[in-house]
């Protein structure tokens, strides 16, 4: 099966080069936490209350849940690339155990690789971040640590990498390649694209967020006694850091059945009747349901989490009042900075590996008669779709993430900086990254062939 797996990558090495992009963003992440520990217990100084471990351990804990989210998307991207490929050998016999294998397989050796170039990238940046960090105002007490390659960080880089993503390959290919055959009724997807145990996992996560949100609406003795705390705010810290993974978890779980309704829902806003290219646009962001997963749910968490810090940071630490702008960066830098590398870093890898299939979208809708402006409407009201999907559930999200913010203010007597207003601040950037990604790409792609057609019909 090594074998195997060797020779598919060497023949396919050229469409997994888009997938490479996110496993470097990945390796720099992760080789700037291992870089930074290892340096800081070869010198003996991985103790005390400044202990510069649990600092470097953030963004690998970051950059993985995110690695995590945006994989099952990458991964049924890359199985619909190479669909042809996979249904010979399934064809030649192989079950669905040995292809998810074959593509884990190719998606743990691409990210050693990555793992491998991210960690000579990340020397620089850990080693620069470090030096400036420990000269801000509320960071002065971290000791000063000399960062150095070593063969131990690079090679736990390299393997914690690899097998992360080549455990999580194996698992979103399994389901997919699953689909196709005869599998246990548990397991077999059904309405809404969720099997039954999918639904169970949905259901538990928005009880077990519901269960952690009413608590916020009562005493602070009921958090005390889940949460524990040595003082008041620092249990309504750990409830809130509990209450925002929680609300990862139930968007992730329940992706498959609220965004297909959100683009469902946006025919009632739009003027379906006066725009003639809308349904086209509309039926083509539904037919690329992994595409729009891999674009929007990523950033609709990211919004999250950055408003969440904002919160955090500005509201209930104060921190605005307190510390100057170069703590207040590192801060932001530090918590948001691997999600946001690692998000970059997927827009790429998608532009990428769906460059084929948007080729072939383009290619049918000119021979239907589009002509090039119609086109432009057509791509222009798809970037709009996704923009105002990233906005829509982000904005809800905050809405929710807000309300608990407000109650663990008022319990600690803490001012509020922040209005309602700022529950869409986020998703307006996150939303109009989206849309102004979507249409450059779509756009000139679409200038691009329409083109090259009129040229080869010319030539003619």
């Amino acid at each position: 099966m090594f074998k195997l797996i060797i020779l598919q990558l060497r023949y396919t090495w050229q469409a997994w080069i888009g997938a490479l992009v996110v496993f470097i963003a990945a390796g720099i992440v992760l080789g700037v936490t291992m870089i930074g520990a290892v340096s800081t217990i070869s010198v003996h100084l991985d103790h005390g209350n400044y202990n510069p471990v649990a600092f470097f351990a953030t963004p690998a804990i970051f950059g993985l849940i995110t690695l995590m989210l945006i994989l099952t998307g990458i991964t049924r991207l890359l199985i619909t690339k190479f669909k042809p490929d996979y249904n010979l050998w399934a064809i030649l016999g192989a079950n669905p155990n040995q292809l998810a294998l074959l593509i884990g397989g190719q998606m743990s050796l691409s990210g050693m690789v990555g793992g491998f170039l991210g960690y000579f990238l990340a020397f620089p940046i850990v080693r620069t971040y470090y030096a400036w960090v420990i000269t801000t105002p509320g960071m002065r007490e971290f000791p000063a640590i000399k960062m150095k390659l070593q063969f131990s960080s690079l090679t736990l880089t390299v393997l914690i990498l690899g097998v992360f993503i080549g455990i999580t390959g194996i698992i979103n290919a399994k389901k997919v390649f699953s689909g196709g055959h005869k599998v246990h009724r548990l397991t077999k997807k059904r309405s809404c694209n969720l099997s039954i145990l999918g639904w169970l996992w949905c259901v538990m996560m928005v009880g077990c967020l519901a269960y952690v949100y009413l608590l916020f609406f009562q005493g602070p003795t009921r958090l005390a006694a889940l949460f524990g705390g040595h003082s008041l705010v620092e249990t309504y810290s750990q409830a809130l850091l509990a209450l925002i993974f929680l609300m990862i978890m139930t968007i992730n779980a329940s992706e498959t059945v609220i965004l297909p309704g959100l683009v469902k829902l946006l025919t009632l806003f739009f003027p379906t009747t006066l725009i003639k290219t809308f349904k086209t646009a509309y039926w083509n962001v539904l037919d690329r349901k992994e595409f729009l997963k891999t674009v929007a749910v990523p950033l609709a968490i990211f919004s999250l989490i950055a408003s969440f810090f904002m919160y955090m940071i500005f509201d209930l630490a104060n921190v605005a009042s307190k510390r100057n702008l170069a703590e207040i960066v590192g801060t932001l830098s530090l918590f948001l900075g691997a999600p946001f590398l690692i998000i970059l870093a997927n827009t790429i890898s998608l532009t990428i590996i769906s460059s084929s299939e948007r080729t072939t979208s383009i290619r049918q809708l000119q021979l239907i008669g589009f002509s090039l402006k119609d086109l432009m409407t057509e791509k222009r009201i798809e970037a709009e779709i996704y923009g105002l999907i990233v906005f829509i559930q982000a904005a809800i999200g905050n809405a929710l993430l807000f309300i608990p913010i407000l109650k663990a203010a008022d319990k600690t007597h803490t001012h509020m900086f922040d209005s309602w207003w700022s529950i869409f601040e986020w998703p307006a950037v996150t939303g109009t990254l989206v849309f102004l990604f979507i249409l450059i790409v779509d756009g000139s792609y679409s200038y691009k062939i329409y083109s090259q057609n009129r040229f080869n019909v010319t030539q003619k």
